[in-house]
C-alpha cells in the first residue's frame, strides 16, 4: 500500500510539472535585453519586453531563478550595487552610467522584471 500511495504522489508531481502553463501570453523579447544572454529559453515566458522593462515567467523555483539572473547580468558587465532580499529578491546594478533593477518574486512559480532607471 505505501509503495502504491508514493507511486501516485510522484506521478501527480511529474503530472503537476509537466502541466505548467502561465496564463500569460508569450512575446519576443526585444533591444537591449535580448543581448544580455538571460535565461529565458527553457522553461520561461517571456510576457512584456520594449525598451525599458522586461518580464518573464519561470517554471523553476524562486532562489534558482534570482541565482541565474545574477550571474548571467554580471556576466554581462553589469556591477550590483544594491540587494534586499527579504521579501522579495530586488537588485540594483549599474554599468557605464546605466542603472537597472532587478525584481525576481513569486508569480506562477516565478516572476521576473528587469527595468531601466
Amino acid at each position: 500500500m505505501k509503495k502504491t500511495i508514493t507511486i501516485f504522489i510522484i506521478f501527480i508531481a511529474i503530472f503537476m510539472v509537466a502541466c505548467w502553463n502561465p496564463s500569460v501570453s508569450e512575446v519576443s523579447i526585444t533591444p537591449p535585453w535580448d543581448k544580455m544572454n538571460l535565461p529565458v529559453k527553457d522553461n520561461a515566458r517571456v510576457w512584456a519586453s520594449d525598451d525599458k522593462k522586461l518580464k518573464v515567467v519561470h517554471k523553476a523555483a524562486i532562489h534558482i531563478v534570482a541565482e541565474s539572473y545574477l550571474t548571467a547580468i554580471e556576466n554581462d558587465g553589469w556591477k550590483k550595487t544594491k540587494q534586499d532580499i527579504k521579501e522579495r529578491y530586488v537588485y540594483e546594478f549599474e554599468k557605464s552610467g546605466q542603472k537597472i533593477s532587478l525584481e525576481v518574486y513569486e508569480f506562477e512559480n516565478t516572476g521576473v522584471i528587469i527595468e531601466k532607471k
